[in-house]
């Protein structure tokens, strides 16, 4: 992504389309239905009545938590098991409320409804969060890419260097760097340098720091190439022009 060009837009909160619309339904259908059921006096087997109305209420909010492809490439969904388990226990309660002829299933409906709002809210925030990440990413790049102070240095010491090697061929050490193109302010500094394991860096190698002024702790370090000697050629390379 070219982050000098492409700004994604600013996280929205989904939408309620059709699939969403459905399984709220369902969700609030199979809870009120369940717990009336079961307050209205259902004797012959409450408790797998109760344990399968919680169930598929706690199922169809979930669903309704990921429809949609758009938390597809996201971590969090529209909101997570903590919020679902709570608007399943309000919607049993309130069913039950309605099917009994005394009110004691009321604070527990107001209570897990109070809880409902509250962890919906932390699950807003993280969502949103996860959605402005590549935002901010971009927005940010932009910035340095603009505003980066950039001043070059050479190597005078190395770090030992990692032994784990990722999935691209790089690893990484700590360089420590002497500016050489100003005397002002700082003059030495140590940075981790991530590098591929067949071009690792020597000392007295030049290169370029840049670094946000108001973030001079985030620096980002690009050594120039290594330089071949003149004539230093393998024997089996054919002569310029040859085919």
């Amino acid at each position: 992504m070219d982050y000098r060009r492409s700004i994604p837009p600013a996280g929205k909160w989904p939408r309620l389309f059709w699939l969403r619309w459905v399984l709220l339904a369902i969700a609030l259908g199979v809870g009120l239905g369940g717990g009336w059921l079961t307050g209205a006096g259902y004797r012959e087997q409450p408790t797998t009545l109760v344990v399968v109305a919680a169930a598929a209420t706690y199922g169809a909010f979930m669903a309704l938590a990921v429809a949609g492809w758009d938390t597809l490439d996201h971590v969090y969904p529209v909101f997570g098991p903590w919020t679902a388990t709570l608007a399943a226990v309000f919607t049993m309660a309130v069913g039950a409320t309605v099917g009994l002829p005394s009110p004691w299933p009321l604070p527990v409906a107001a209570a897990a409804a109070v809880g409902a709002v509250f962890t919906a809210r932390r699950d807003r925030e993280r969502r949103l969060f996860s959605l402005n990440q590549p935002r901010e990413r971009a927005l940010h790049e932009r910035r340095f890419a603009a505003e980066a102070v950039t001043r070059r240095a050479v190597v005078v010491g190395m770090g030992e260097t990692l032994e784990e090697i990722d999935h691209r061929g790089r690893t990484a050490t700590v360089l420590t760097l002497r500016y050489t193109d100003r005397p002002d302010g700082e003059s030495t500094v140590r940075v981790r340098y991530e590098f591929p394991v067949h071009l690792p860096p020597q000392l007295g190698a030049e290169g370029t720091v840049r670094y946000l002024a108001d973030d001079p702790t985030a620096r980002r370090v690009r050594l120039d190439p290594p330089e071949l000697p003149i004539g230093d050629t393998p024997e089996d390379t054919p002569p310029r022009g040859s085919r």
